[in-house]
Formats: C-alpha cells, sequence, structure tokens
C-alpha cells in the first residue's frame, strides 16, 4: 500500500504561554503544521509539532482512544517539544477530523467494519513519520490510548515495532500483545488507573508476564487518555520517560 500524505498550512509559535511554561532553558521554537495521511481511502487528520533542531528529532506518534480525538495530546505535545521531541497527534479513521468515509459512533454498529482497522492507520502514520527529513526514523516512540493500544501492538507485529510504547488503559490489549511486550525488544510503559473495571485482569496479566514493562497504576476510575485530564502531572512524567528511552 502507498501512503501519501499532504501539509496543510504551517504555523511558527515562538515562546508561546503554553509551551513557554515547561521550557527549561530557554523560549523553544517549534513549527505547527496541521497534516493529512493518507491511509488507504481515508484521510488521516493531525497536528505535527517540530521543535527547532540541528538534527533530525526523535518523535511520537499519539493515537485517540475510541470516541475520542487528537486534542487531548496538546499538553503531551509540548511536553516533548521542550525536550527536543517531535510530535504527530493523529485522528484515527473515523474520530475527531478524520471522518471522510464515515464517523464512529459509541454505542451504534458501524455501516463498515473497516472502521475498526485501525491498525493500518498506525503503520501508515509510522511511515510517514520515518519519511519525514527533519525525524530520525530510528527514534520513533507511540502513545495509544485505550483501542488504539492495541492497534499500535498489531501494527508493530505485523509491520515492525517503533523504538518505543506508551500504553493508556489499553482495554482491548489482546492475549497476544501482552506476550509481545518482552519480544518487541523494545520499550514498554502501561499506565491504567487503580479502580478501571476494564482494566484490572489486563494489567495483572501484564505484570505476570512481562519482565521488561513498565507499569504505572494512578489513583482513580478514568479510562485511557481520560487520564492526562484528571492527573495532568502524567503529561510530564511520559515526557521524561520517552526522552530517556530515546536517549537508550
Amino acid at each position: 500500500m502507498t501512503y501519501l500524505f499532504r501539509t496543510i498550512g504551517s504555523l511558527l509559535l515562538l515562546g508561546l504561554c503554553s509551551l513557554s511554561q515547561h521550557a527549561t532553558a530557554q523560549d523553544q521554537v517549534v513549527e505547527e503544521s496541521r497534516v493529512v495521511v493518507e491511509s488507504g481511502r481515508w484521510h488521516l487528520v493531525g497536528d505535527l509539532l517540530l521543535p527547532a533542531s540541528e538534527h533530525a528529532l526523535p518523535a511520537v506518534l499519539m493515537l485517540n482512544q475510541a470516541a475520542g480525538d487528537r486534542t487531548v495530546y496538546r499538553d503531551l505535545a509540548h511536553q516533548l517539544a521542550a525536550r527536543g521531541m517531535a510530535s504527530l497527534r493523529l485522528d484515527l479513521r473515523g474520530h475527531g477530523e478524520s471522518t471522510n468515509l464515515g464517523r464512529f459512533v459509541p454505542g451504534e454498529r458501524p455501516r463498515s467494519p473497516l472502521i475498526w482497522d485501525a491498525e493500518v492507520d498506525v503503520i501508515a502514520a509510522h511511515d510517514y513519520l520515518k519519511a519525514h527529513p527533519r525525524i530520525d526514523g530510528e527514534r520513533i516512540g507511540i502513545v495509544g490510548g485505550s483501542y488504539s493500544g492495541e492497534e499500535m501492538a498489531e501494527a508493530g507485529r505485523a509491520n515492525g515495532y517503533a523504538q518505543t510504547y506508551v500504553a493508556l488503559s489499553p482495554g482491548s490489549f489482546s492475549e497476544e500483545s501482552i506476550r509481545g511486550i518482552d519480544d518487541s525488544g523494545v520499550g514498554w510503559l502501561f499506565i491504567a488507573s487503580k479502580n478501571d473495571r476494564y482494566l484490572q485482569e489486563i494489567t495483572a496479566a501484564v505484570q505476570a508476564q512481562s519482565k521488561t514493562v513498565e507499569l504505572v497504576v494512578v489513583p482513580g476510575t478514568e479510562h485511557a487518555t481520560d487520564i492526562l485530564e484528571t492527573h495532568p502531572e502524567m503529561a510530564e512524567r511520559i515526557a521524561v520517560w520517552l526522552a530517556q528511552q530515546f536517549r537508550e
């Protein structure tokens, strides 16, 4: 399959308040663009942030949860930029602005089962980042929330793993994906709420079966990217963890 991409406009942001509050030494210069990644006939809309650098940048792909969209990752994107990491916040097929072939509606049976084949979108976006001239294709991480945690694991098995992964309450995480954490040979950070009833069995299985995963359990019942809204400090924690992964 051939993946094409188009860049739709760009905005140069200098010393934004939302970014400068996270900067450690100096104001950051960040180029932000709205982009479209083509995945088959789906047009996937995302926001690409590129901090100023003379070198190829590590990058992080961020994937929405079911019935969610990419906007929840805004703070995480700026935390990453403040540490010299690029990012692509993406609306997977049927979500956010990526609805040219249909929209996912909670509780409704989708007209096309293809709306759930988002692992193809993960591959397309991963390939997009690897081909970008300002990104280091060997240093790419992926963050998935809820169902997209399973989709990114499936994409890794099918098309090669990224350097590192962050799974936010992947409620549909399969036994194959749990076994694949250690088999992948890359870093995994697994985050779940203590009282999330959808994740308790999966969290226990991950803890029991993986020798390499880093597991973080936070208080509350929030699921997937809702954790970032209830626990805003997690954005910085994730960014620090990813920065360490790219240095290793």
